[in-house]
């Protein structure tokens, strides 16, 4: 995962690219079309591979996203009522509904652009800065802190949860439905367990490395006032095109 931005965006004000990634999402979130998502989740990975991310990294990175997105589009054609999208068709063709197609289009839509947009986020602006960026927008110190946390952990509980996924299929614990329902419980308890007994030994360490109650937020980088200015019409423009297209759509 990338540490440090792009040269082209370091100028940027982190305050920016946090609040631009941040308006994506709110208007891919709020669309009614789902041209203006797929508008936005096609510029987002432009974006990305402007900064030089590979396609294949992006479509990995878009993986889980793409699996909630199934389910969401999954439960709306299953649940939206109203008049059948291809009447005279056999079951289960027939039960499909265009309001619901057109449902379960945008929500697929929906959060495919979201995942996109916070991927190219997660490239254009480093962990410490998008903390500095929150606190200097007035987030609570303690929002900050919890935030912070989980970034510094959640690599630790991935490799938990991975070694113990790992054990149980070398058991054969994914051989049978029943077995896999058994093992996924295991293998959750086993994470929460170990997040228990990392959280204690973390505190532990924080408190006898000095720790007052408050984390060390880093410094906001001193940003350039063109490229603020070049980079917020850009943003603008980017979802302005996304709406109208949506709009037209």
């Amino acid at each position: 995962m990338r540490t440090d931005p792009p040269a082209r965006l370091r100028d940027v004000d982190a305050r920016l690219r946090l609040g631009a990634a941040v308006a994506a999402c709110c208007v891919a979130a709020g669309a009614r079309s789902p041209v203006t998502p797929a508008a936005l989740l096609l510029l987002a990975c432009a974006a990305l591979r402007l900064q030089g991310t590979p396609a294949r990294a992006v479509l990995r990175a878009a993986a889980p996203a793409a699996w909630i997105g199934a389910v969401a589009a999954a439960l709306a054609l299953a649940l939206t009522p109203g008049a059948p999208l291809l009447p005279g068709a056999t079951f289960p063709v027939d039960a499909i509904t265009a309001e619901g197609a057109r449902r379960a289009v945008t929500l697929g839509a929906r959060v495919l652009a979201a995942a996109a947009v916070l991927r190219w986020l997660a490239g254009a602006a480093a962990p410490a800065e998008i903390e500095a960026a929150l606190a200097g927008l007035g987030v609570p110190a303690a929002l900050v802190e919890l935030l912070a946390l989980t970034r510094r952990f959640a690599g630790v509980l991935q490799r938990a949860a991975d070694s113990a996924w790992s054990a149980a299929a070398l058991r054969g614990g994914f051989t049978r439905p029943g077995a896999a329902a058994r093992s996924a419980g295991a293998v959750a308890g086993v994470v929460a367990l170990r997040t228990l007994e990392r959280s204690e030994s973390a505190a532990l360490a924080m408190q006898l490395r000095g720790y007052q109650g408050k984390l060390p937020v880093a410094d906001r980088r001193t940003s350039a006032p063109a490229a603020n200015v070049a980079f917020a019409a850009a943003a603008l423009a980017a979802l302005g095109l996304s709406v109208a297209a949506g709009e037209a759509g």
